[in-house]
């Protein structure tokens, strides 16, 4: 009896050890105790009104509980992409939250916002309220989309809210695909408005949009990666301001920069995020930028996007290519 005991011990221990290993980001999102409260935080065992019993009526609701315009449990505020150090008790620490004294109250997210980004409508966003369910590359061509492997668009589609190893908490398994991000220079006092990833910044988005991830040196004229919907520019590079450039992450062009990927020796990587935004964005297009404006005639143009849809770029235009090529 007393070696099953003792074994059972064991297992118990590994198991606890386990899940503090997990949770990356603290708050009630991993790490849990035994006796942990967290739990009812989100569930019930008999009288949920949700599915996977749920507090809500779906996993966009719950989050929003704490992460909405209205919450009051998180200070990020991803309904409206800011943060906000003024929903804390004590800035630093209250509410669970692990502490974010990097970040200025009102400060716009990395991310952007699902519903506005700052005080203005978002022109393009990742719908996470569970009614999109197919992907633009998804295992198939550019400008073709396929249905998701798990179902509908969810927060939970891509972060765990039972903690990960991965920056942001960002899930191990999206879409059946392994992601890998290593949170970077950041400890415990956390950072929300500047970049803190590493270079698997990219595996979340390839894990649906696989056909963007284009990581073929000179693929811009690539025929191969033509083939795939048309020639793409090359993600996952190493940059380099050298000449007359200069950093686009910290001293930017006009006035405006862009997030790189952490790297060493090199100055920073290229990575989806750095041109796009993984919640919404508030950015307009006009001009030649506007998804109805067709060179050779009217109507759309060959690979063209909806007129007024930004896809999630973080500048107005097309200024994210002249942050970095600057010409």
């Amino acid at each position: 009896m007393k070696k099953y005991l003792f074994v059972f011990v064991l297992v118990l221990v590994a198991m606890v050890s386990t899940v503090s290993l997990a949770s990356a980001n603290g708050g009630p999102h991993g790490g849990y105790s035994a006796t942990t409260d967290a739990c009812a935080g989100c569930h019930r065992a008999h009288t949920a009104p949700g599915p996977r019993l749920l507090l809500a009526n779906s996993t966009y609701d719950l989050c929003v509980t704490c992460h909405g315009s209205a919450g009051a449990g998180a200070n990020t505020n991803v309904d409206d992409g800011l943060y906000l150090s003024s929903r804390d008790d004590a800035p630093g620490g209250a509410n669970g939250d692990v502490g974010a004294t990097n970040t200025p109250d009102n400060a716009p997210l990395l991310g952007g916002g699902f519903v506005n980004y700052g005080l203005t409508a978002v022109s393009s966003t990742h719908n996470a309220d569970g009614t999109t369910a197919a992907a633009w590359g998804n295992g198939v061509n550019r400008g073709v989309t396929a249905n998701l492997a798990a179902g509908n668009l969810s927060c939970a589609s891509c972060h765990d809210p039972h903690g990960s190893p991965n920056y942001r908490i960002l899930k191990a398994t999206i879409n059946g695909n392994a992601v890998a991000v290593q949170q970077v220079d950041e400890g415990a006092a956390k950072d929300y408005d500047t970049e803190q990833w590493g270079t698997g910044m990219s595996s979340v988005c390839a894990a649906c949009h696989s056909a963007y991830h284009v990581t073929t040196g000179g693929s811009g004229s690539d025929p191969v990666v033509a083939a795939s919907g048309g020639y793409a520019h090359d993600i996952d590079m190493n940059y380099s301001y050298g000449g007359a450039n200069v950093n686009p992450e910290a001293i930017g062009f006009g006035g405006y920069t862009l997030p790189l990927a952490e790297t060493a020796p090199a100055f920073g990587r290229v990575v989806c995020s750095t041109c796009h935004m993984s919640h919404g964005t508030a950015a307009q297009m006009s001009g030649f930028a506007a998804g109805s404006y067709d060179p050779f005639g009217p109507g759309l143009g060959a690979g063209a996007i909806p007129s007024g849809d930004s896809a999630l770029l973080r500048l107005d235009n097309r200024g994210v290519c002249e942050v970095c090529h600057q010409k």
